[in-house]
């Protein structure tokens, strides 16, 4: 057993400790581990809590970017299978969002329910602490108090005959000095041996008590052990119900983060890998080739006679159209530069600020038919000028159905612009 404190009176057992558990208030690090249990257990719901926001902040950023790059790629030049490749991608990513969302969910719902409901009918509070930690410490505390008790007789009897021991020690060694100082008077000789016989009569009292104390100390360790083996048990079968729970919990995050499986996925998957099967680049440059390039059909000039029943306009005011700007020029004059229509031959692809385009080229908005009150459930921070950026609680104007890809059309403060649907919620 770890080393003993000192003790003078019975009432001196609240003020012995140790680490070992048998010791007196022992037991109090197996009580600890109780509350530590509590402790645990909401660490685990703050670690689930936390894993859930991140599922939540990862879906928005992949319906973000998947909103954003499909508004790139249908105003970009790219066309043909590529083109269905590159719109596959962001329907993946939104097929995604959509199953970490369901993951979010699962988290948030199933299983923090489960751990709150698991440690209510658990842990019970009391005033201030945990009714089953007050339980396990009065049980612990009745087993120990009569053990205790003779413990602390023990130590008394034990000091008295150290203290006897170290006395008649002394009284001997004086006594060897005094028979070798021929200054000592016979009186003083005899007194102190008197002294010496009542310190050895004291010795031998103080270690029989001694002795007796022990004897009954141990005939009351096997009870003392026994009793405090079952308070002992009660504490380990409700960490191991603690312990089982956490294993389950934990089992049932790993079954909802486990997305590999997920059939949405597999089949966004299959259908980029689809799409790139079936990309046939020869095939996409001959159909430009016929649409835009040199496969175009063309009514070469050729020599026809001159036929009086038909007119030509004066050759000043010949025009032609110019298929680019849709300007007029006329035939002998040099043609419009091309930069005189636009500033890139792609419709919109100017933007030097977005990947492809103009990403405000909305058409302009219709006068408002149908406007709904609805309420910011999150804060959104618009990543297109053409986005509203809002608060949670702010309250919102919108102005449209949700589209496909589950954006709307609102007001806010006079300013409108585009919002994700499942950020918001109408109001009542």
């Amino acid at each position: 057993m770890a080393q003993r404190s000192n003790a003078g009176s019975e009432e001196d057992v609240g003020e012995l400790f140790s680490d070992c558990f048998w010791e007196i208030k022992g037991y109090k690090q197996i009580v600890q581990r109780i509350d530590d249990g509590a402790r645990l257990t909401d660490g685990l719901a703050q670690l689930i809590s936390e894993r859930a926001e991140m599922e939540l902040k990862y879906a928005k950023g992949l319906k973000q970017w998947s909103r954003k790059w499909e508004d790139a790629t249908n105003k970009s030049p790219e066309c043909g299978s590529l083109e269905q490749v590159m719109k596959s991608m962001t329907a993946e990513a939104n097929e995604t969002a959509d199953v970490h969302l369901d993951v979010r969910q699962k988290l948030s719902g199933a299983v923090l329910d489960t751990i709150k409901h698991w440690k209510n009918s658990n842990y019970q509070k009391t005033f201030v602490k945990w009714k089953q930690t007050v339980a396990a410490n009065e049980g612990f505390e009745k087993v120990q108090r009569p053990w205790a008790k003779r413990f602390v007789k023990v130590e008394k009897a034990k000091k008295a005959y150290h203290l006897a021991a170290r006395t008649l020690e002394q009284l001997k060694g004086q006594l060897d000095i005094y028979e070798r100082d021929p200054m000592t008077t016979t009186d003083s000789l005899k007194k102190l041996k008197d002294k010496l016989s009542r310190s050895e009569t004291e010795n031998d009292k103080s270690k029989d008590k001694y002795k007796d104390r022990l004897n009954e100390l141990d005939m009351a360790n096997q009870q003392y052990i026994n009793e405090m083996t079952v308070e002992f048990e009660k504490c380990q079968s409700m960490e191991k119900l603690r312990m089982e729970f956490c294993v389950k919990t934990v089992e049932d995050y790993l079954k909802y983060i486990d997305v590999s499986k997920d059939p949405r996925l597999t089949n966004s998957f299959q259908n980029i890998q689809h799409g790139l099967n079936e990309v046939s680049i020869e095939e996409d440059l001959k159909k430009y080739a016929d649409s835009k390039g040199t496969g175009m059909q063309m009514l070469w000039p050729a020599f026809t006679e001159y036929d009086q029943s038909d007119s030509y306009p004066p050759l000043g005011n010949l025009q032609m159209k110019d298929t680019d700007s849709g300007n007029h020029f006329n035939v002998y004059d040099d043609p419009p530069p091309a930069h005189a229509a636009k500033k890139n031959p792609f419709n919109g692809f100017d933007d030097v600020d977005s990947e492809w385009g103009d990403n405000n080229s909305y058409p302009a908005s219709q006068p408002p038919t149908n406007q709904v009150k609805v309420m910011a459930m999150f804060d959104y921070h618009g990543a297109e000028a053409d986005e509203l950026t809002f608060k949670e609680g702010d309250l919102l104007v919108q102005l449209d159905e949700e589209d496909e890809n589950g954006w709307c059309r609102g007001l806010l403060h006079g300013v409108e612009g585009l919002y994700p649907g499942s950020y918001v919620q109408r109001v009542k």
